[in-house]
């Protein structure tokens, strides 16, 4: 059977068959392209299995036309083209109860129409009571079978099932709330009725009626529709396809037709002469090709010019791209495209910032104040990370997609604003997203526009990728220029620094040994104070008190040129010890100045290796500082000397209520001889010393100051077991 059944010499081209081929291949791809879409909907399998059942009936019946022998159609009839027949009611009754949403309750019910059709299936292959075994009627389409009267109770169960789903529909549609599912509902309600009219194709099988079976055409319809109900946020092309599949048979017909009468008018002539036969079948491809090559692009450019003309749009976006450099050029770029092509109210686009971990808004909201941050975790946005898919406001309530999302999704849409939100996705990481509010002429978004925003999508992803690389690099060459400039002014520091130490070195060989001299001679003098006047004494006095000032400056000068007048001795220092020595000993000369000293410290010991007498000088100096910066604008204060620990440090802060420090000198504070002090009451070296000891504990001392508040020092140490060694 099989072997008659794949023979090509038991079939001829026959032109009525063709369509029903084609649209048999169509119905059967849609099915497929709708389960695909959601394998784990009922609606979407139910849809499939009307698809599988239709497809079949007309595959297997364009097979039945172009057979030569009426022994073969009858087979392919009875055996193939039947079981399609029996299984699109009980399919569409199916479809239908999943639809309306009866189907949780008449599960038994569509069994039993399946059930009933096989029984009916059998009976047909099995018997001669249903279809006449060895004879059909040869229509000029092709063979058709011939149907008995027995067949009249199975179609009262087939128009049953009709009426059933209509009502079923109906009732779905005039209960629904939902404006955007009450227009799905009509949509498939109204297909339903135009599928009704293939119920003529019966007649010719009980009756001999030449009426050209059109049913494939209303099924098509009918599958298109539904097809398009269901799944209109998924096929972004489908109602091109539909709309050219349609014009393409309407119009591929008038070329057909004619040939296929040409053909049958003149056939007793062309069977005489295969010359004629030649120039026959030469003119009939000339008018192919003529379709083919004139009118065929035609409709193309027709049903597609909002296409091109869209594509045309993505393109000059795309080579724009090109010559964007940084957010600031690709946003308003981007905006002024989606804008003018799309006519959205509104549009907000939002850049993941790595520092803050969110969404930040890049662009000028329209007509709307908004939102301008977006969190990262938020449920809606992961989801969309996962699926990489637009999001359509119209579909959260009809996608199975959504049901797991749908309130988070209905949040999102309600908190932006928005109608349809574009992820852009690169590398499974979202970089981005677009909000695109309602079209200004309040149309629904098309699907023809959601084809253009899936090529936008995926442009603007890799262009808003490149941007965030060249804005990167950027900061990158800006930071690396800050540190060249901050290492160019430590290099001229430690220039100045080195300069300074040498010119210290010299001081202190020039001058301590004529200043010991000048010294040990005035305190000889003083000492024969008997033979001196009071003016003389007065004078010698005044000598002293100056050679002895001079002597302070060259050793301030020896320790800061890390030439130590002698080696100081290293040990382990409990630096509270040393803030509780220096605030005993300055406490009461504080006092005397309305100036309060207070300590505070959480733990009992605080051990670092190092000079004690040197950090006693720092802590003194530092404190002296703030007594004279408070002195300065008011008399009294308190100074707060803080001792703490951070991980491998010990934190020593002195934070005074003094004038502050200007921000143009603050760098300056730390140079030798620097001072804001009055002529006379500072040599400018006190804070530099600080810092070479500080430094030599392999240490950090900083300031933080504000105008009018105060200064805050902090000496960072390492703990004891960190430092084993100091440069002495």
């Amino acid at each position: 059977m099989f072997e008659e059944l794949l023979n090509p010499s038991n079939y001829f081209l026959n032109p009525y068959a063709i369509p029903t081929l084609l649209v048999g291949v169509l119905i059967l791809s849609i099915g497929f392209f709708v389960l695909r879409q959601n394998k784990n909907s009922i609606i979407n399998i139910a849809f499939f299995y009307k698809c599988l059942a239709m497809g079949f009936w007309l595959f297997s019946i364009s097979f039945v036309y172009s057979s030569n022998k009426q022994e073969l159609a009858i087979k392919l009839y009875r055996n193939f083209t039947f079981l399609g027949v029996v299984n699109i009611m009980p399919s569409v009754m199916f479809f239908t109860m999943a639809w309306s949403g009866e189907l949780r309750y008449k599960k038994s019910f569509v069994v039993m129409n399946y059930l009933v059709s096989l029984l009916v299936y059998v009976l047909a292959i099995t018997t001669d009571k249903l279809i006449l075994p060895y004879q059909m009627r040869k229509y000029f389409w092709g063979y058709y079978p011939i149907y008995t009267f027995w067949v009249a109770p199975y179609l009262i169960f087939f128009f049953a099932q009709f009426i059933i789903s209509i009502r079923s529909l109906y009732s779905a549609y005039r209960f629904e709330k939902i404006p955007i599912k009450k227009i799905q509902k009509r949509m498939v309600f109204i297909a339903l009725l135009i599928a009704v009219s293939a119920s003529a194709d019966f007649l010719p099988k009980f009756f001999w009626l030449a009426m050209y079976p059109y049913g494939y055409i209303s099924m098509f319809i009918y599958i298109s529709l539904v097809a398009y109900a269901i799944v209109r946020y998924r096929a972004f092309d489908i109602e091109t396809v539909i709309h050219k599949t349609i014009m393409w048979l309407f119009t591929f017909s008038f070329i057909i037709i004619p040939i296929f009468l040409l053909h049958k008018w003149l056939f007793p002539h062309l069977r005489e002469s295969d010359a004629l036969q030649v120039w026959f079948w030469i003119l009939s491809f000339l008018l192919a090709a003529f379709y083919l090559r004139a009118i065929q692009p035609k409709i193309d450019h027709l049903f597609q010019r909002r296409r091109s003309n869209l594509e045309e749009i993505a393109h000059r976006f795309a080579e724009d791209l090109v010559h964007l450099k940084g957010l600031a050029q690709l946003i308003p770029r981007l905006e002024d495209v989606l804008s003018d092509t799309l006519y959205s109210q509104q549009i907000s686009i939002f850049i993941y910032d790595e520092k803050t971990g969110t969404y930040k808004l890049k662009n000028r909201i329209k007509n709307s104040e908004g939102i301008v941050e977006l969190k990262a975790d938020n449920a809606f946005l992961l989801w969309l990370t996962k699926n990489n898919k637009l999001a359509y406001k119209e579909f959260a309530d009809i996608d199975p997609a959504y049901a797991l999302m749908k309130e988070e999704a209905e949040d999102y849409f309600n908190t932006t604003d928005s109608t349809v939100v574009i992820p852009l996705v690169l590398n499974e990481k979202l970089l981005g997203i677009i909000n695109l509010g309602r079209k200004s002429n309040l149309r629904p978004y098309s699907a023809m526009d959601f084809y253009f925003l899936n090529t936008l999508k995926n442009q603007s992803a890799i262009a808003i990728s490149n941007s965030l690389l060249y804005e990167n690099m950027e900061d990158q060459v800006r930071q690396r220029t800050k540190e060249l400039v901050q290492a160019q002014k430590q290099l001229i520091q430690a220039e100045k620094l080195a300069t300074v130490g040498t010119l210290a070195g010299g001081v202190a060989h020039e001058i301590n040994n004529p200043l010991t001299a000048i010294l040990t001679n005035v305190q000889m003098l003083l000492a024969l104070d008997t033979a001196l006047d009071a003016d003389s004494k007065e004078s010698l006095q005044l000598i002293e008190e100056a050679t002895k000032r001079c002597r302070t400056i060259v050793q301030k000068l020896m320790t800061y040129a890390k030439k130590p007048l002698e080696q100081t001795a290293v040990a382990e220092v409990d630096l509270l010890n040393v803030v509780n020595n220096v605030v005993t000993f300055l406490a009461y000369q504080l006092e005397q100045e309305n100036i309060r000293l207070v300590t505070k410290a959480q733990e009992d010991s605080y051990r670092i290796i190092g000079n004690k007498n040197e950090l006693e000088q720092v802590l003194t100096n530092l404190i002296l500082n703030a007594k004279d910066a408070m002195n300065n604008i008011k008399k009294g204060g308190t100074v707060y000397i803080t001792v703490s620990r951070a991980q491998d440090w010990i934190i020593l802060e002195v934070r005074d209520e003094g004038y502050g420090i200007p921000q143009e000198i603050i760098s300056k504070i730390f140079d030798p001889f620097f001072s804001t002090k009055d002529v006379g009451k500072g040599t400018g070296l006190g804070l530099s010393i600080c810092q070479s000891i500080i430094e030599k504990h392999n240490g950090l001392i900083n300031v933080h100051s504000e105008v009018n508040k105060g200064s805050v020092f902090t000496v960072k140490l390492p703990k004891a077991k960190e430092m084993s060694q100091v440069t002495t």
